[in-house]
């Protein structure tokens, strides 16, 4: 709640059932609901209303419905001419509140929202229509149902980058697995130059390896790793795992093995997303009593309901033996959870006494960061060690 509504306002308790999810999801782990606040608490920020907490995002009003759209890459802003067919000379050229939002929302208010969303797929920028109809049936994941006889701590290879990958590896870290955090030399990990606190708390304890990806040498002990590893953990969509040499369908067919793929929308999807935007589409977010309209649903929320999903099916997966393929993406993980509908979110109230905000007599309880047990490797730190033991 604390995260959820307008800056100068209350804040709005949505109508969802996420934190009680991720309390059952993480449970196993010694975590709870608090995961869905920490990147808040660690980055210092809050909530921002229709503008995400990250800043990223905005919630604009269309000809016919609502879109969330992220502008957090140079290249999504270079593609604004190309989605609404106009020019940007003169308007500022900067991402996240640098971008040019005033004469994006002019421009996206007279056009329909699915117009501009399918025109933002084709051009692969991270946007979508406020709750819009779920393009296939929700997929299950597996519960965390206990195995009859649990097996060892599994081996796992991370090649997921930013949050919701490596908060499910860290949680199967937390399990006892080891986890050997792969990346690739030329591009690694984003969350590498973002906040430290944060990279460290999702990745410290993670062995890592660093490979130049484009070499044989690279793919060579991608590949090994990849054959030692009992359980492989993905965040890149299906044209972009294949381009690696991986295929998920042999790998598996070769033993038994479990292989998270962590996507937006999807591994069959090619569209982009991230938690803010994709949440908003999934329909997570927070109605505003007084006006009717959306609000960002606390920070980025589908990543790491996702993340946390998929640590408990994939534990589950393990302990329960053979093969599987978890498809588990931001989108299904925020629409397990969205309302049906859109009712209004309810609205906390003043305290009466001292500062802050109440529901039902509660204090709103502000996000909270957990301290990370241990700092992240610095990159490639374990390279040889890894690559030793997994040719030995």
């Amino acid at each position: 709640m604390a995260l959820t509504g307008d800056p100068a306002g209350p804040p709005l308790a949505p109508a969802t059932e996420a934190a009680a999810t991720v309390d059952a999801a993480l449970a196993p782990f010694g975590l709870d609901a608090g995961v869905l606040a920490e990147r808040a608490a660690s980055a210092g920020v809050t909530r921002g209303g229709r503008v995400s907490c990250g800043r990223g995002s905005r919630l604009l009003r269309a000809a016919d419905g609502w879109l969330a759209l992220t502008l957090s890459r140079p290249d999504d802003v270079a593609s604004l001419p190309a989605l609404l067919e106009a020019g940007f000379d003169g308007e500022p050229d900067g991402t996240g509140d640098l971008a040019p939002w005033d004469r994006v929302a002019r421009l996206v208010a007279a056009r329909p929202a699915a117009a501009v969303a399918a025109q933002a797929e084709l051009l692969g920028m991270p946007c979508g229509v406020v709750g819009e109809p779920a393009a296939a049936p929700l997929v299950p994941l597996p519960g965390a149902a206990a195995a009859d006889a649990p097996r060892q701590p599994p081996y796992v290879v991370d090649l997921s980058a930013l949050w919701a990958g490596p908060l499910a590896t860290s949680c199967l870290l937390r399990a006892g697995a080891t986890v050997v955090k792969v990346e690739d030399v030329r591009r690694p990990d984003g969350a590498r130059s973002g906040d430290p606190a944060f990279h460290d708390l999702l990745n410290g304890g993670k062995l890592s390896v660093a490979l130049d990806f484009s070499s044989p040498d690279g793919r060579w002990a991608l590949a090994s790793l990849v054959e030692r590893a009992d359980i492989v953990v993905t965040s890149a969509r299906a044209r972009a795992v294949e381009a690696l040499g991986l295929d998920p369908e042999a790998t598996l067919a070769a033993g038994d093995k479990v292989w998270v793929a962590i996507t937006a929308h999807g591994w069959e999807s090619s569209r982009v997303g991230f938690g803010d935007d994709v949440a908003a589409t999934a329909g997570l977010v927070a109605w505003h009593p007084d006006d009717g309209e959306p609000r960002f649903a606390a920070d980025a929320i589908a990543d790491p309901l996702a993340g946390a999903l998929a640590a408990s099916a994939a534990l589950a997966a393990w302990h329960q033996g053979g093969r599987h393929f978890l498809d588990v993406s931001l989108a299904t993980a925020a629409r397990s959870v969205a309302p049906p509908a859109a009712p209004p979110a309810r609205t906390a109230d003043a305290m009466t006494a001292g500062a802050g905000w109440s529901i039902d007599g509660e204090r709103v309880a502000q996000p909270r960061a957990r301290a990370a047990d241990r700092p992240a490797a610095v990159l490639g730190a374990d390279t040889a060690a890894v690559l030793a033991a997994v040719s030995a």
